[in-house]
């Protein structure tokens, strides 16, 4: 069982940086994003409640949830302030998790406070520690590693720049349906 969650959760970081799939030219789709994740909504994220220029915060409710989607949030939680920093002007994504603690149990339920701390940054990685709350106790925290790269044929900016600043800006409206 174990190795189904690990193998499960690389699947969701592959599909965070293989984000572009269905957009290339060649498959002659040119403005529709489709990620193939096995859940419902692959948006991770309930809110985003507070952003500034070092840290990020936000909230998830869980029901009786695998850790490992609680990791795939904060990567989702992550990204999105580096996106942020860069004005959406980059394509950004997961590169490494250096470390993560999870629960005992690996299971997660009820609602969650996801921050993120911005630790260092160079002109194209940024690392964060970030940590799942429940309550007063931390139930997951890692140092997560990403990195940016210039929009391109595979990751198209017109269509993945619009996506994710209209998703950022239903999540600081806790408006999730109009994305």
């Amino acid at each position: 069982m174990t190795i189904v969650r690990t193998v499960t959760f690389w699947f969701f970081s592959i599909t965070e940086v293989l984000f572009w799939l269905h957009s290339l030219d060649m498959m002659n789709i040119v403005n529709r994003i489709e990620i193939n994740s096995g859940l419902d909504d692959f948006v991770l994220l309930d809110r985003i409640s507070e952003i500034g220029a070092a840290t990020i915060a936000g909230k998830k409710k869980y029901f009786n949830d695998p850790a490992y989607l609680g990791i795939e949030s904060l990567a989702q939680l992550g990204a999105y302030h580096v996106r942020f920093l860069t004005g959406f002007e980059n394509h950004a994504f997961l590169l490494k998790i250096n470390q993560c603690a999870i629960p005992a149990n690996h299971i997660l339920n009820g609602s969650y406070l996801l921050k993120g701390t911005l630790v260092s940054q160079s002109k194209s990685a940024f690392c964060y520690e970030l940590q799942a709350g429940k309550g007063n106790k931390v139930q997951i925290e890692g140092e997560f590693l990403y990195a940016t790269i210039d929009y391109d044929r595979m990751f198209n900016k017109k269509i993945l720049q619009a996506h994710y600043r209209k998703v950022f800006s239903c999540l600081q409206k806790e408006s999730k349906t109009d994305y």
